[in-house]
């Protein structure tokens, strides 16, 4: 259906009171901007038109018609220049949902699976880096009065100036907002959503806490600035830690995996988002055992070497199933 069929069904929908309400505000909406350059022509589909037959009536009787006509008519313009104000109410509450019906927006999926990243440039130039097993969505144009996307996962952004458009991350219950920095946000449901901030400032707010007042105001915002990194830990708010080295938040873009002071069980689950594998641990014990080291563009068996190095374990790796047995903590 080309524009002109889309016009005439919506306006053969409003003169045959089937239209709903979005689809009356749109009319409206087109007819304001001139959409429909022919509404004049087919006025009196809209305007009520008194019938011009002759009647035998009394001159008395035709001059009290006349004058209800007239009443009628001051009425109708009266009820007519109150529906354009009450519209006009509307279409400006609404108009963002107006300019999607009028001009919709294409929305970007990206997903990335377990064993790969990927690298992204949005329309205003910002770049995206996508870790492995994360999930972006984005307008395909920002056209609106913000720039707002979607995370879950993992990514690094470094997004372009634009002071009147305020670039936002939703991810899980947090909102990211900047203007113009590099930062990297980690939503991943096995661990701590964490926001760590390369240069410029950020600012992070949990929505549902501030709203629900369960913890204190300063702990459902936080803003964060070079080398400061904040963990949510959920009713307890936002934990942040200064002097962050960049290599343990960002050395995943240049293929780094960095463990230093992390236990196993925070390790597993990035290994096996990185390598694509299911790591399955026979003892319990190792869970707490922590590994000091970084592996750069390292083989999943070089990384399982170092591991029965440092915690004594034994592995066997069956295609895509990975079995850690024995081992201690030293």
């Amino acid at each position: 259906m080309n524009k002109t069929q889309f016009h005439k069904q919506l306006l053969s929908r409003y003169k045959n009171n089937e239209a709903s309400l979005e689809e009356i505000e749109l009319l409206f909406h087109l007819i304001k901007t001139g959409e429909i350059a022919d509404l004049h022509a087919n006025q009196s589909d809209f305007v009520y038109q008194p019938s011009e037959t002759k009647t035998d009536l009394p001159e008395q009787k035709r001059s009290a018609g006349t004058i209800m006509i007239k009443r009628f008519s001051l009425l109708k313009v009266a009820a007519t220049i109150l529906l354009m104000v009450s519209v006009s109410l509307i279409l400006y509450r609404k108009k963002e949902e107006i300019r999607d019906m009028v001009d919709p927006v294409r929305i970007v999926r990206v997903e990335v699976p377990y064993g790969r990243m990927r690298k992204l440039q949005l329309s205003d130039g910002t770049e995206v880096w996508l870790n492995a097993g994360s999930l972006l969505k984005y307008p395909e144009k920002f056209n609106r009065d913000q720039r707002v996307l979607t995370l879950q996962g993992e990514a690094f952004f470094k997004v372009f100036h634009d002071a009147e458009k305020p670039f936002i991350i939703r991810s899980g219950n947090l909102n990211t907002v900047v203007l113009g920095t590099s930062f990297n946000v980690r939503t991943y449901e096995d661990s701590p959503a964490q926001v760590s901030v390369r240069s410029g400032k950020v600012s992070v707010a949990e929505i549902s806490l501030a709203e629900a007042k369960e913890v204190p105001a300063k702990q459902c915002t936080v803003v964060l600035t070079k080398d400061q990194q904040a963990t949510y830990l959920g009713n307890k708010g936002f934990t942040i830690r200064e002097n962050v080295p960049a290599g343990e938040y960002m050395g995943w873009q240049s293929g780094e995996l960095s463990f230093t002071g992390k236990t196993l069980a925070e390790m597993t689950p990035v290994l096996e988002r990185w390598y694509g594998v299911r790591i399955e641990m026979e003892s319990s014990n190792l869970a707490n055992c922590r590994m000091v080291g970084s592996y750069r563009q390292e083989t999943l068996e070089n990384v399982l070497e170092a591991m029965r190095f440092a915690l004594s374990i034994t592995y066997k790796i069956e295609g895509k199933h990975v079995t850690i047995r024995g081992g201690s903590c030293k």
